[in-house]
């Protein structure tokens, strides 16, 4: 598989994201940092879309299709929102940016545009903000792989 495409798919998973991508991209298949960060953003960003745009219709039909896959979602959904309630209701979408911007597991674009849903955020603020987010995540992994890797030799 193109190693491009690779990139792509990782960072379109959940939990990986462009946090796994970007390292993969760079330091395992020595392509071009400032490509893998474009790419990778853009392709973080599609699902996220996605989750905000057609989370509250798709949900409904999972849990009647794949009732143990709904009730995951429902319940890792829940533990989100009661997580991140206090900091959600007091700071908006800069919370949602500050959330997907930390790149640790779970504080992606994933997770931070089930939250704008959960919270009834509006959509095109929601993605604006999950893609600032996005960005300044993918400026932080970039930086610390170049400037690691600097150090090494």
């Amino acid at each position: 598989m193109n190693n491009l495409i690779q990139v792509i798919l990782l960072s379109m998973a959940p939990i990986s994201e462009l946090r796994g991508a970007i390292p993969l991209g760079i330091l395992a298949y020595h392509m071009n940092a400032t490509l893998v960060t474009i790419v990778s953003i853009i392709s973080n960003m599609v699902p996220a879309i996605g989750i905000i745009m057609l989370f509250d219709s798709i949900l409904p039909w999972v849990k009647k299709r794949f009732p143990s896959i709904g009730r995951f979602v429902e319940r890792f959904s829940q533990t989100r929102k009661e997580k991140n309630r206090k900091r959600i209701e007091r700071y908006g979408l800069l919370a949602i940016i500050a959330f997907v911007a930390i790149p640790f597991p779970l504080t992606g674009a994933w997770t931070g545009s089930l939250l704008t849903v959960l919270f009834e955020m509006p959509k095109f603020k929601s993605i604006i903000a999950v893609a600032i987010g996005v960005t300044i995540a993918g400026m932080i992994v970039t930086l610390s792989i170049l400037l690691g890797t600097n150090n090494l030799y």
